[in-house]
């Protein structure tokens, strides 16, 4: 289920961008006074409804990540900037673009009660809801710097960087055409492969009625499943180990592991949650609640995978 929601929280924050971008680049022209084919109220209307669909896929995207188990992600830093540990930096970005946006939206419910001056500075808004949008697209997620995902991106950017020439130049020349696409590929060039700095591992805090019902001390045989490939983000490691329930989460981006969960269940309703510390083709160390884990295991062809597992309190 991890993976599915993280492809489900990856497409629905793609799309909700085109849509945004779309939205943008209409409402530019719109207020440039720009022909169209369509009637203007048939054009105000679908401007209206790019607003509302972009709502509606940030919101799933924002769902999607609230349910994913590799990158936790809380109602608390969904709705206050730069509050997770998975690049909070990139992921502050986006919920400074969602909570813009909200702004934004409210100011066009009231919009026949406020003043249209008023009305229209807010509506300004939507400007820096892009270029917030843009940097976070740019600087998270594990498609960034894929080739297709910065054509896409460097594609709206121009369409948007074009719409604004034509709002403010009375005339728009090959020289600053051409200027604007290059300026916009250096721009999604320089974001997409700048540097991100790894965020730190943090075990999850157990509650103590649980973390006192841990063994001390636990060995079972383990018996899981191996859920991916290379050519995905996520890696799981799905199973039991002694009777115990067994989960390992990896977040892969670029070949580099950029998070980690691993989490036991034992039959008596106690569980443990932490990350990964080290991790080899033979197997891997890490912690749970309080406790150190120590899992020596076998991959097959068949991505099944048999081992032992230790858990000592002591940290040995």
């Amino acid at each position: 289920m991890t993976a599915l929601t993280w492809y489900m929280a990856r497409s629905a924050g793609i799309v909700a961008y085109l849509l945004l971008s779309t939205s943008v680049v209409l409402g530019v022209l719109m207020s440039a006074r720009a022909r169209f084919t369509w009637p203007r109220f048939a054009v105000e209307e679908v401007h209206r409804y790019l607003a509302i669909l972009t709502g509606i896929f940030i919101g799933l995207h924002g769902l999607a990540l609230l349910a994913d188990r590799v990158v936790p992600i809380s109602i608390v830093q969904l709705v206050i900037p730069f509050q997770t540990t998975y690049r909070p930096l990139a992921v502050g970005l986006g919920v400074t673009s969602a909570l813009l946006l909200l702004a934004v939206s409210l100011s066009n419910l009231v919009r026949k009660r406020v003043p249209f001056r008023v009305w229209r500075r807010i509506h300004y808004l939507t400007l820096a809801v892009w270029l917030t949008a843009t940097a976070h697209a740019l600087l998270s997620g594990t498609d960034r710097q894929d080739i297709w995902f910065i054509a896409l991106i460097a594609v709206a950017v121009c369409a948007v960087g074009l719409a604004f020439l034509g709002r403010f130049a009375s005339t728009a020349s090959v020289g600053a055409v051409g200027g604007i696409a290059a300026a916009a590929v250096v721009a999604v060039l320089a974001l997409g492969f700048a540097p991100q700095p790894s965020a730190p591992h943090r075990t999850t805090t157990v509650a103590a009625s649980a973390a006192a019902t841990v063994p001390a001390a636990f060995t079972g045989t383990v018996a899981a499943q191996l859920v991916g490939d290379t050519s995905s983000p996520v890696l799981s490691v799905v199973g039991h180990a002694g009777g115990a329930g067994l989960r390992v989460d990896l977040l892969v981006d670029q070949g580099q592991i950029e998070q980690t969960a691993l989490a036991l269940n034992f039959p008596t309703g106690a569980s443990c949650s932490g990350t990964v510390t080290s991790l080899a083709s033979d197997g891997l160390r890490g912690s749970c609640g309080s406790h150190a884990v120590r899992i020596d295991w076998t991959i097959a062809s068949d991505h099944t995978v048999t081992g032992r597992l230790a858990l000592d309190a002591a940290g040995a």
